[in-house]
């Protein structure tokens, strides 16, 4: 890839264009709009992550822009979708579980006018439903990857949707950075014994949720009211990380075999157990290697880099930490991204 096709070409223009959106008048929910808001306080460092992110795809794929399809997945207020397509991307979906978050990134599609080619609300299987002829070749997302509740399920089906796909999605749960991984522990902690609260931080999340471990024993109680208050604790305990069904079969196991069928989670790694999502899921780097090779994925790793584009005495410390990272790679990287191909 030339320096001429490189995505980074394309961030002053698209900046432009956010500028031109007024968050509050937008008609969403409020989670997308705080999001977005966030998004665009930020937009420079944001829209270098996504430079990033699709020169990356422009550099494993070896083909213009305007020859290849894209899915973001996870997409959010679709951002980076948008991007792709101001970028000159053939065609761009965007895909998100949250009907709210795909309603907002309509919204703001709309006033950028910008043509997304499918809005869609759901997982891979509503992709492959909503695209039964359509080639795509490209899935990239920006803090998804550690949410996923099965990725040997999504991987199988990036595999089934196109063999020689490619993949790129960054991830602030970087293993290799202990001062990241303690941060991200204490919200875990927090998620899986106290609960949340939107009004915790700006990106906390749409609605207040109990303990995750509150919610399993309800869960629990509801379907197997027979259960005992000491067993109740104890299979809430060994349920963390299971999603609602899963526990559900789980417990029925245990209750007819008086064994546990599933592997207990390392960590502090939990997941709500409504909605599968994981609490900023840590996975080492050997975990994903070994993903990427089960499903014949190549897989690079680059670090990613701290927010140096706002201005004022954190942004030169930014760009000092960003030095640090040509030094001390992962172990001092805000993020990493994930890319995954194949060779043709």
């Amino acid at each position: 890839m030339t320096m001429n096709s490189s995505c980074k070409k394309k961030i002053a223009s698209f900046a432009s264009l956010l500028s031109k959106i007024e968050v509050a008048k937008l008609h969403c929910s409020a989670y997308p709009k705080r999001y977005l808001h966030h998004l665009l306080t930020h937009k420079y460092y944001y829209l270098a992550i996504y430079a990033h992110v699709l020169d990356n795809i422009l550099e494993k794929a070896g083909k213009p822009a305007d020859t290849l399809n894209l899915l973001d997945f996870g997409s959010g207020n679709g951002l980076l979708g948008l991007f792709a397509k101001h970028c000159g991307f053939n065609k761009v979906f965007l895909c998100d579980a949250n009907a709210n978050f795909v309603k907002a990134s309509a919204i703001v599609a709309k006033q950028l006018d910008i043509k997304i080619d499918a809005f869609i609300t759901g997982e891979l299987a509503e992709v492959n439903n909503e695209l039964p002829s359509t080639t795509v070749d490209i899935i990239a997302g920006t803090d998804v990857i550690e949410h996923i509740y099965d990725l040997n399920q999504f991987f199988a089906g990036m595999k089934k949707m196109n063999p020689q796909m490619i993949t790129v999605f960054t991830t602030a749960s970087n293993p290799d950075n202990y001062f990241k991984v303690q941060q991200l522990k204490k919200l875990q902690v927090k998620d899986e014994l106290i609960g949340g609260d939107p009004e915790d931080f700006a990106l906390a999340g749409e609605e207040k949720h109990a303990a995750y471990l509150d919610i399993r024993k309800a869960i629990i109680q509801k379907s197997f009211p027979e259960i005992s208050l000491p067993e109740l604790e104890n299979l809430a305990i060994k349920t963390r990380g299971l999603h609602k069904a899963d526990i559900i079969t789980s417990v029925h196991y245990y209750l007819t075999n008086h064994s546990f069928p599933s592997k207990v989670v390392t960590g502090t790694n939990t997941c709500h157990p409504e909605t599968g999502s994981w609490s900023e899921r840590i996975l080492p780097i050997t975990d994903y290697q070994q993903l990427y090779k089960k499903y014949q994925f190549e897989l690079e790793i680059k670090n990613g880099f701290y927010n140096s584009f706002d201005g004022g005495i954190k942004s030169r410390f930014n760009h000092f930490r960003n030095l640090l990272i040509k030094i001390l790679g992962k172990k001092t990287a805000p993020f990493i991204t994930l890319i995954g191909f194949t060779h043709k």
